[in-house]
């Protein structure tokens, strides 16, 4: 792998896990799916970064899990539905004042809830 590729990959994989982070403080942000693209980034450049966030006691067995296709447990299936239609119930109402936003925000969360309802359910 080239130099730049390489750098280039790891660039993106510190932003998402950078959002990630920043998903775990504002209720807003979703947190697993940008620790599971910045894994991604990080399992194309760097194999040390990658095991880093796979073994994070916190994070690295959502992670793991996707990635292996093992899907989610019912909990974390019921928390992340339920917090993200909390959260977005929230922004829309107090937050967001354009209908077109309100709109696009509902769709995108309608699309994450059928995408997170698809995955195999996994014995917690």
């Amino acid at each position: 792998m080239s130099c730049f590729k390489r750098f280039l990959l790891i660039s993106i994989g510190f932003f998402f896990l950078i959002l990630g982070i920043i998903g775990v403080l504002l209720p807003v942000m979703p947190t697993i799916p940008f620790f599971i693209i910045a894994s991604i980034c990080f399992s194309g450049s760097s194999n040390r970064l990658h095991n880093m966030l796979i073994n994070n006691r916190w994070i690295g067995s959502h992670v793991k899990n996707f990635q292996e296709h093992k899907g989610l447990g019912l909990r974390e299936k019921v928390f992340i539905i339920l917090f993200q239609w909390i959260a977005l119930g929230v922004t829309t109402i107090f937050l967001v004042k354009i209908m077109l936003i309100r709109i696009l925000m509902i769709i995108m969360a309608l699309g994450a809830t059928i995408y997170i309802l698809s995955l195999k359910t996994t014995k917690e």
